[in-house]
């Protein structure tokens, strides 16, 4: 099977996806390590077959400490999300498994770039130790 035939495909965004963009709380997270801006980015998957995955594992660029990250569809999770903090623009490749376990991939470029607002309002500035690994939060049941 080709990756044609699965009917998804991976989005980024540096907006919190549980969240109405017109939310006011909804801002870009943005932390600054010496001259450098890192921006939290979500990946997703989204599309008509999504019922059917069982999980995705995202390659991301080789500068990460851990390239690979599988992650699977639950409840709390129904989008295979992840969040990264990156500075930069690179292809994400997707390996998704389906409930058959037949494999799929789906390569994406990031564009979460062409988000970032014009309005300062609009980000909120956190610092290194602030940064802690969030689990998804369930949006509804």
């Amino acid at each position: 099977m080709n990756a044609n035939e699965l009917k998804l495909e991976v989005k980024d965004t540096v907006f919190n996806p549980g969240l109405s963009r017109e939310d006011p709380n909804n801002k870009v997270n943005v932390r600054q390590e010496g001259d450098v801006y890192y921006y939290k980015v979500w990946l997703y998957l989204d599309g008509y077959d999504l019922p059917y995955v069982d999980s995705v594992t995202y390659t991301l660029d080789s500068s990460f400490s851990e390239p690979n990250q599988t992650v699977r569809r639950t409840l709390t999770n129904p989008n295979c999300q992840l969040t990264i903090w990156t500075w930069g623009l690179f292809t994400v490749v997707a390996t998704i498994i389906d409930k058959k376990g037949y494999k799929y991939q789906v390569s994406h470029q990031l564009s979460y770039k062409e988000q970032l607002p014009p309005e300062e309002s609009k980000y909120d500035f956190v610092t290194a130790e602030s940064k802690v690994a969030e689990r998804p939060t369930l949006v509804s049941a």
